[in-house]
Parts: C-alpha cells; structure tokens; sequence
C-alpha cells in the first residue's frame, strides 16, 4: 500500500488527462486545442509521461500517431479510471432548473423528428440554460464520440459500435411506403410489387446500403431508385403526383397521414425493422450533466414505445381515400 501511494504522488495527474485526450485525437495539435494549451506545451507533457512509464506511448506512422501498447493499455485503463475519479472528487449533482450546459448530438432525421419535439418540450421548456444542438449524421460521427467533438449518437442498431462505447436501445422502428394517393396501389404490398415500383430512397451517408436496401440484398434482390437523397424530409415531397415510392419509419408515415395527396401503407414484412439506439463515450458515464441528460433522453423513450404502439395501430390501419369538398357522403 506504501509503494502505490508512493509510485502515486510521483504521477501528476493532469498529464493522464492529456494523454487521454491525445489517445482519442492522436494528434498534437487536435490535443492542445481541447486541452487549451500550446503544442509545444503538450509536447512536453507527452515527454514527461514517456519519461514516467519508461515507453514511448506513441510512435509516428504514415498517417499520424498510433499508440505503443503500453500506451494503448494506458488508454483502456484511463477511459475506465478517470470517470471513477470525476465521481470520486464529488462533482456537485446537476440541477437543470439554475444550471447551464450545452450537448451536441447527431442522428438522422427521422429518429431527431421523432424525439425533438419530445426533448423541447419535456426538457428544455423549464431547463432554461440547457442548449441542444442537433447537427446532421455524418461518417465519422461514432469517431468523434472518442474524439470529445459530440456527446451523443443516434444511430440505427445496424451500425457497428466499437466495444469501449456505452450503448442504449431507445425504441424499435418498422416501415412503411408511402405514395401519391392517385395513384393505383394494393393496401398490402407485396415483396414483389414492391420490386415493380419506381423508389426514392434516403442514403443517409454515401455509398453506405440503407437498411431496406441491406434486407433486400440478403434476399439477392434490387429495387430500382432513380433518385437518391440524404434527408427523409426531403424525399417526402418528391412522392406527391408522381409514381415514386418512399420507404420510411414512422416519423414519416405520421407526416405523410396528415397529407390528402399521399398514402401510408405497410411496407413488405421482408422489409423488417430495426432498432434506434443511444451511444456514447464512457468518459461521460459519471458526469452529472451528461448523465441527467440521458436520463431525460430515456424516459422521453419509453413514453414514446407506449404511443408509437398506439399509433402504429392507426397507420396500419386502411388508408381510406378521403372525402374532398363537394363529395357526396
């Protein structure tokens, strides 16, 4: 016990904090600009922690730095330690009514659209000083968890998380087709009807298969899509007079059911669902902010699975045409 305490005061801990920081960036001067420090600054604390564990830590490569693997067992072990030591100085608890933070999450649009409007209203509207900003999925988006530049990632449960990452299934999703109402359309559709119809599809990242194009891809099949865009929204306004199709989830059958130009039916059952999930970096794990945070992010889930449940109900009931002005009753 004496020599740990020993071996401990020895260690200035604000250099591990740094190179935790530098573990995720793996650049000098990505790290000095987190850490508000000079690069020159920075270099010299990554020499006293080489100095410290006898080990270069990290090495120079074609494209950067990579860690030693004494320096990526320095990483692993911090990413666990440092949230432990956030609880253990007894951070005060966060009070949402005084206190100001601000949270950066990305996500596609159908799962912000769903979630919001809920967030707004059930969070914001009396957490004055709490800021959300939404920015738009982008590739790198799981990196940048490591990378400190996001708090939170919404993503599908499609996309791989890497094992060091904190992860939460908020609700489930389905699909569903949209199409203009004129136009002739069976209330259930079939795989192959489906296959006949000319889509718009929503690629969120390019390049990069969409969920209903990977279920049909393990089935050996295509569907043919002249248009391709990044945005649910958008998409939704190309279906109205035309003969395309739209595959989306629920977020956008609710917008497409308040239009008497479109139609929502249900999607083929190969056409399967698929999970939205909450990820994060663990380093946040311990922070009273972030954890309050999530916390409202989960709650407001579980009341959405309950209404999704009930409104599933009424989208999957028959589209009905609708009445116009003048029609007889």
């Amino acid at each position: 016990m004496d020599l740990r305490f020993k071996q401990l005061r020895q260690v200035d801990l604000n250099l591990l904090v740094v190179f935790a920081v530098f573990a995720e960036e793996l650049s000098v001067s990505a790290t000095a600009k987190r850490m508000l420090l000079s690069q020159s600054a920075t270099s010299r604390t990554l020499d006293r922690l080489r100095a410290q564990f006898n080990d270069d830590l990290m090495v120079r490569s074609g494209s950067g730095y990579r860690l030693t693997p004494v320096g990526t067992h320095l990483a692993q072990e911090l990413q666990r330690l440092l949230p432990e030591l956030e609880t253990l100085l007894g951070q005060p608890a966060f009070d949402p009514k005084t206190a100001e933070a601000s949270f950066r999450i990305t996500g596609p649009d159908n799962v912000c659209g769903m979630l919001c409007s809920q967030l707004y209203r059930g969070v914001l509207m009396t957490a004055r000083g709490v800021k959300l900003t939404f920015v738009p999925w982008y590739e790198g988006a799981i990196a940048d968890l490591d990378r400190g530049r996001v708090d939170l990632v919404l993503s599908n449960d499609d996309v791989l998380v890497p094992t060091h990452l904190r992860s939460r299934l908020l609700y489930r999703e389905r699909f569903w087709c949209i199409v203009a109402r004129e136009r002739e359309w069976p209330e259930k559709i079939t795989l192959e009807r489906y296959l006949e119809g000319e889509h718009v599809a929503v690629s969120l990242l390019d390049g990069v298969q969409s969920i209903p194009d990977k279920r049909l891809a393990a089935l050996g099949k295509t569907r043919r899509a002249q248009l391709r865009m990044a945005y649910f929204g958008a998409a939704l306004e190309c279906v109205p007079g035309t003969d395309l199709v739209l595959t989306t989830t629920t977020w956008g059958a609710k917008q497409a059911r308040l239009r008497p130009d479109l139609r929502v039916l249900n999607a083929p059952k190969e056409i399967t669902g698929f999970g939205f999930q909450a990820v994060w970096h663990p380093r946040l794990e311990a922070d009273p902010a972030q954890s309050w945070f999530r916390e409202q992010l989960f709650s407001i889930a579980e009341t959405l699975v309950w209404s999704l449940e009930q409104y599933v109900e009424t989208l999957a009931a028959p589209d009905r045409p609708r009445r116009r002005k003048g029609d007889p009753a």
